[in-house]
Order: C-alpha cells, then sequence, then structure tokens
C-alpha cells in the first residue's frame, strides 16, 4: 500500500511522517477536484456563492452522516472542531449555581473555551486528572465521584484524547453525567474516518469534530451533532446572515463570506477514504499501530492505555527516560514528524498516527533513534 498511496499524497521526500492526526493531509485527488471547484466558483462568484451554497451543502451533509452513522437531522457541517465546540459552549446555559466538569486530556483550546464561559457566568469548571496508562473508567468514575459534588450542568470530554492517544468509553462516562443531572459534550476530533460515532447508543448530547485529520479532505472542515432538544438552541458563536434560521444546516452554512470549497470536495475524499477501506488499507493501518506498540514498549516506552482503550490507529508512549525538548530535537534531525508534547503530570509523550502512506520502516526508524536514549 505504501508506494501506491505515496503518489497520492504530496509529502516532501524523506520526510517520515507519522503525524496525520494533528492536521491531516489533502490527496491529490481531492487538492485536484477543489481546484477545479475554485475556478468554478471564481467564474461566477455572484450566483455561486451565498444561498447557492445551501443546497450541496445540506446534500453533502447528508452523504458525511451516513458514512460515519450520524443522524443526518441532527447533524451540520461546519468549520473545524473548535467551531462547533465554540457554539455548543456559547450557546450552553449557565449561571452561577451551575457547574461544568472536564478531563484534563481536553484539548487546550476546549478547556480555555469553557474556562472563559464559567468565568463569564459565575459558574464552576472543575477539571479532572486522568491517570495514564489508562486502564477503564473505573478509576476515573471513583475521582469524579470523590471530586464533584452535586449535580452537573455538562461533562466535557473526548472520543479520543488528542495528546494522550485515550480512547475512552463513552457509554459509562454518560451514565456518570447523566446520573449527576447533567450532559455529556463529546469532542469527537479523532472520531470521523477512525473511530466509530455512536452518540446516541452512547447517551451523549452532542458531538463536535474534524472531518479533515481521517478522511483526505481539504482544511478545514468540521461537523456539530446535537441531541434533537438541543437542535434548535445551539447557534453559531459568530453571529452571520443565517445565525436566526430554524434549520440546522442553513444556520451554520455562511459563517460570514468564507471558502466552501472543503465542504464541496468532501464527497470526493468519503469516496476516496472508502476505496483504501475497501482495498483492506485501514486493517493494515491498525496492524502497523500493533506492532508500533510491540516495538516501543521493547524499548522502554509506556503506553499511554492499555489495549482496550488504544485508537485503530493513534498510539501514544510515555517516554520516562527524556525531556520534550531531547525528543523533539532528535526525530526533527532525523526527518521523522510525530506529537511530541508535556502530559498532565510532565512527562515526555510521543504519539503517533498510522497512515496508508506508512509502513513498518517507518517504526522501525523511529525506534532506532530513541532506542539508545531510553536505555541510557
Amino acid at each position: 500500500m505504501k508506494d501506491i498511496a505515496q503518489n497520492e499524497f504530496p509529502l516532501a521526500p524523506g520526510i517520515v511522517l507519522l503525524n496525520h492526526a494533528s492536521y491531516g493531509i489533502t490527496s491529490r485527488r481531492v487538492l485536484a477536484a477543489a481546484q477545479a471547484m475554485q475556478h468554478e466558483i471564481d467564474s461566477d462568484p455572484t450566483m455561486r456563492l451565498g444561498s447557492a451554497l445551501l443546497e450541496p451543502l445540506r446534500k453533502h451533509t447528508d452523504l458525511f452522516a451516513e458514512t460515519v452513522g450520524l443522524n443526518p437531522a441532527g447533524t451540520t457541517l461546519c468549520t473545524n472542531a473548535t467551531t462547533g465546540a465554540a457554539a455548543i459552549i456559547a450557546s450552553a446555559a449557565l449561571d452561577e449555581t451551575s457547574t461544568v466538569v472536564a478531563l484534563e486530556t481536553e484539548y487546550s483550546s476546549i478547556l480555555r473555551g469553557w474556562e472563559i464561559a464559567t468565568e463569564r457566568s459565575g459558574a464552576t469548571l472543575v477539571r479532572i486528572p486522568v491517570q495514564l496508562p489508562f486502564d477503564g473508567p473505573d478509576q476515573l468514575i471513583e475521582r469524579l465521584e470523590a471530586t464533584v459534588p452535586g449535580d452537573i450542568a455538562y461533562l466535557q470530554m473526548s472520543l479520543v484524547s488528542s495528546s494522550s492517544a485515550v480512547h475512552f468509553p463513552m457509554a459509562e462516562m454518560a451514565a456518570w453525567a447523566h446520573s449527576r443531572g447533567g450532559r455529556l459534550i463529546v469532542d469527537a476530533a479523532h472520531g470521523p474516518g477512525h473511530v466509530p460515532l455512536d452518540p446516541i447508543g452512547w447517551g451523549a448530547d452532542a458531538v463536535f469534530g474534524t472531518i479533515h485529520k481521517w478522511f483526505p479532505a481539504l482544511r478545514p472542515i468540521g461537523f456539530l451533532w446535537l441531541a434533537e432538544d438541543l437542535i434548535d438552541t445551539v447557534r453559531p458563536a459568530e453571529v452571520s446572515l443565517t445565525w436566526d434560521s430554524p434549520d440546522l444546516v442553513e444556520r451554520f452554512s455562511w459563517p460570514g463570506t468564507f471558502d466552501p470549497v472543503s465542504r464541496l470536495s468532501l464527497p470526493v475524499a468519503i469516496e476516496q477514504w472508502r476505496q483504501w477501506e475497501q482495498q483492506g488499507a485501514w486493517a493494515e493501518c491498525v496492524d502497523l499501530a500493533g506492532a508500533a506498540v510491540e516495538s516501543f514498549t521493547s524499548i522502554g516506552a509506556r503506553p499511554t492505555a492499555t489495549s482496550p482503550y488504544q485508537p485503530p490507529r493513534l498510539r501514544a508512549f510515555i517516554l520516562d527516560e527524556m525531556t520534550v525538548a531531547e525528543v523533539k530535537e532528535l526525530t526533527t534531525q532525523a526527518g521523522i514528524r510525530a506529537w511530541v508534547g508535556p502530559g498532565a503530570e510532565g512527562e515526555c509523550i510521543l504519539r503517533i498516527a498510522t497512515h496508508v502512506y506508512n509502513d513498518i520502516t517507518d517504526i522501525e526508524t523511529v525506534v532506532s533513534q530513541l532506542k539508545g536514549a531510553l536505555r541510557r
């Protein structure tokens, strides 16, 4: 698969890219389609922008929802995960009696969004540490029970945490949130095209995420899913011409003048993603991620989660013998692109993502660079 896939992405020669999860990569096929669409729009922008976008965007929203298993009636495309999160947070009914709970493993901008909202409303924000390696919900729920008094308004958590790459058990966490009278808000930035989405089965109340991370789509593009009773109340954080629309897709279809090509070219990305699925590419990527766990643990790295809570194609490791600065310097000089940063307790975490353009030699390259340092 690697030789074929390398021709489908504009990757620079000599780069070992294991950081697909941060930004994704647009495939050559989607880039070509997007360029043609851009030329078409600019041939007559008066007729091809504004209200003319609504029906194509509705059609593409339905296709996306069908592909990832969401209810189209509660789904809309939006600019990115941050846009979806901002809409939920800005629409949240908070006052000085409200409590918002967020896991410390949440993406920093999402945590900051809830910080600002609770500061403005007088509500309380409780941030809950997540012990790594994560080995199941029992310890986390025990900590929630011990830390959070009384009822809550919202529990904010990720389907797959960004830096620590933990695939959290959604149903158990939703049950806890509902037992405290709250709603579960899920950051599913690492869901579409990677981890199945089932918000109704989980018991989630709202889900936001990014599409361009795991589909070969043009950046940026995200989505928002809402439970039925929230569809009429969640509004975009920016007030645009469609802000007042009773229709969810229309409400998010015109965030001021913007470039709609990333949304319009989404069907091309979905088609290519499905072809790779039919060719067995995603199964190969899962196997490669499993091989990476074996290779990394053999040199002393520790996975951030036990096997049941490791995402299919995203794995993270605690490097006890190295600092973040050391690992960043080592990987950068070797042409390795992987996410490296601090954990909640200051530990060094390295995260890798396996994609269709990777093979075992990429894993071996990283391991060979780290081996000496981890065994010093």
